[in-house]
């Protein structure tokens, strides 16, 4: 029951964690960063990918788990997701910056959902206004460009199976 209850959380963690990165703090993601010259090259931003995705593992198998993450393990797994996500937003290239920045913004979202509720898989599933916010279109599109992105220039299929 608890898998099931945690299930739509661990959806949104480890599809926003394949879109995106967030910034040095998933406090400071939904900013929008200053514009920069683009210098980042599909490598880079593909390996950052790669190490975020890595990095969330730990977290997903807490919220798999279903109940409530100790707060140690969240605190931890939380700051190495963040960490991760720092570097893909650095890498992210100019042409999908911005929708990098709203997906960085959902996954800081949920995070702090998870931390405000105390690790509480349940309540944070169950959290309609997250939800919503989250099913907007502008994070629905962002998601999709960035995994359009992914997989073209990355050659990581991050739709999963189905």
């Amino acid at each position: 029951m608890g898998r099931t209850s945690s299930a739509p959380m661990v959806t949104l963690v480890a599809a926003a964690l394949l879109l995106a990165g967030c910034g040095g703090s998933l406090a400071d993601a939904d900013t929008p960063a200053p514009p920069r010259p683009d210098r980042t090259r599909p490598g880079e931003f593909c390996s950052a990918v790669l190490a975020g995705t890595r990095a969330a593992q730990p977290l997903a198998t807490l919220l798999t788990r279903g109940g409530t993450v100790p707060r140690d393990q969240l605190t931890t797994a939380a700051e190495a997701v963040r960490s991760a996500y720092a570097e893909v937003l650095a890498t992210a290239p100019g042409e999908i910056r911005a929708d990098v920045e709203r997906s960085v913004a959902a996954v800081d979202l949920q995070l702090d959902a998870l931390e405000a509720a105390d690790g509480d898989t349940a309540a944070v599933a169950g959290n309609a206004e997250l939800r919503s916010r989250l099913t907007a279109p502008e994070y629905v599109q962002a998601a999709e460009q960035v995994r359009d992105y992914i997989g073209e220039h990355c050659g990581i299929d991050t739709r999963g199976p189905g």
